[in-house]
């Protein structure tokens, strides 16, 4: 197993070239409060066998006629990495090495978005030099629809096990299918929950009418991501579009009475004091995290990424220890209960056509795939695993881990929207809007589908 990194030249050369329902159960009244003692207070002291030098399987001879598999990746999920997750997966090549002495594994590093990133360099390669492009590869998986836009990946079915599809959570499965087509296998991640301080309130809220009766400040990210509303909004407006039953193929995904509710609690939050105006500075769920530890809110939403990599902190000098101890999580409430959380993450991509290395590449993705793997590197890197039977391994005998596990099993994927840029942008503009004053929820909601269409 190598390491190659694309000359500066030839990705420049490149880039000079011309040239985005599985319906949720509902979702248990789950709170957990987290025994910080109990978890893990560092990287390295997770059991991971050392992994050769040179990340090459041991007593494996030389084969002159190897077959070498090229995976795309980021610095993130590399084996070259000297922390923890990077020794995991130096682990799991050296073990894919051993059972395929005539395959060599090549990871080439991209960055994970923009110009000269993965989807982009896909775009660019596939149309100029075909033969640059890799055997598979790792994508957000908000970016597998423009990737499978693009005809330069294929599609899983019939080369993955029934047994291990039907273990993968159905967001993520969901979220990797087109057409009926399987086009990814999510290996990794993230969602938002609700934490909140016990000394301030002793019972998480469960619905909107808990929210407005409750203390405050409650804070969640309005701001939007790079002027498209985000999963904050989404979340919430997805269990009133269900609840109103206008889910049909027919029906239009925006919809003014339910968009006009949504907006109407964002105005009722706000005028009574429980949502402050700073909300419109949060992009994303992690912007919060500093105000919340420094007790500006009796509540707010967290990604579960940025709670586990608290926790793992935690144990260090100057870490949120005594805040996380009395701090405990529930779901994100919605207009008459819990809401299913919207999960998101990173998946493996089938890119060769070569049947031979095809089979090759879908053996490396499986073995990441294996429940053990799949937990292991997961709790590592402070995230989420995406098969049940990896969180059953995953941070074993944590509070935490119980209350995740119902969340994965009740999360849905983003929309899947054809002009989901459009929508976001419209959604996000009602927002502002209503949030400063400058409209009425119901002005805002006509506006939003005016300049959605």
């Amino acid at each position: 197993m190598c390491l190659v990194l694309l000359s500066l030249a030839l990705l420049g050369g490149l880039a000079a070239c011309d040239w985005q329902p599985v319906q949720p159960t509902s979702q248990p009244e789950v709170s957990a409060t987290v025994d910080i003692s109990t978890v893990t207070p560092a990287p390295g002291q997770l059991p991971v066998p050392e992994p050769s030098a040179a990340l090459a399987p041991t007593g494996v001879p030389a084969v002159s006629n190897a077959m070498t598999l090229t995976m795309w990746t980021t610095v993130s999920f590399s084996p070259t990495q000297d922390i923890t997750s990077g020794q995991i997966l130096a682990q799991q090549v050296d073990l894919y090495e051993a059972d395929h002495p005539r395959v060599r594994l090549e990871f080439v590093l991209k960055e994970p978005y923009g110009k000269g990133g993965l989807l982009d360099f896909l775009s660019t390669a596939g149309a100029v030099v075909p033969g640059l492009l890799p055997d598979l590869m790792i994508l957000d998986v908000d970016e597998l629809g423009t990737a499978v836009q693009t005809g330069l990946i294929h599609p899983l079915d019939g080369l993955i096990s029934q047994d291990l599809l039907a273990d993968v959570y159905p967001f993520a499965r969901e979220a990797a299918t087109f057409n009926g087509q399987l086009y990814g296998l999510q290996f990794q991640a993230d969602l938002d929950h609700l934490i909140y301080n016990t000394g301030k309130m002793t019972s998480p809220p469960r619905s909107w009418s808990n929210v407005l009766s409750g203390p405050g400040p409650y804070l969640f990210p309005a701001g939007g991501k790079a002027g498209l509303a985000n999963d904050a909004f989404f979340v919430q407006y997805l269990v009133i579009r269900d609840q109103s039953g206008a889910t049909g193929p027919d029906s239009p995904f925006l919809n003014e009475d339910n968009l006009s509710r949504v907006l109407q609690f964002y105005r009722d939050a706000w005028s009574g004091g429980i949502v402050p105006a700073k909300v419109m500075s949060y992009h994303t769920a992690d912007d919060i995290w500093n105000d919340y530890v420094v007790g500006q809110a009796a509540l707010a939403q967290a990604s579960a990424h940025r709670y586990l990599l608290a926790i793992r902190q935690s144990f260090s000098p100057g870490g949120d220890r005594e805040l996380l101890s009395i701090s405990a999580v529930a779901p994100v409430p919605a207009v008459n209960g819990p809401a299913a959380p919207i999960g998101r993450g990173w998946a493996l991509v089938l890119v060769t056509g070569d049947p031979a290395r095809q089979a090759a590449a879908v053996d490396w993705m499986v073995q990441l795939m294996g429940p053990a793997a799949n937990a292991a590197w997961n709790e590592a890197a402070d995230y989420l695993p995406t098969r049940a039977a990896a969180t059953a391994e995953w941070r074993s005998g944590d509070s935490y881990s119980q209350f995740i596990r119902q969340q994965l099993q009740t999360a849905r994927p983003r929309p899947l929207l054809a002009d989901y840029t459009r929508v976001a942008a419209a959604l996000q503009e009602a927002i502002v809007a209503v949030l400063n004053g400058t409209a009425t929820p119901q002005e805002a909601a006509n506006r939003a589908i005016a300049g959605s269409q």
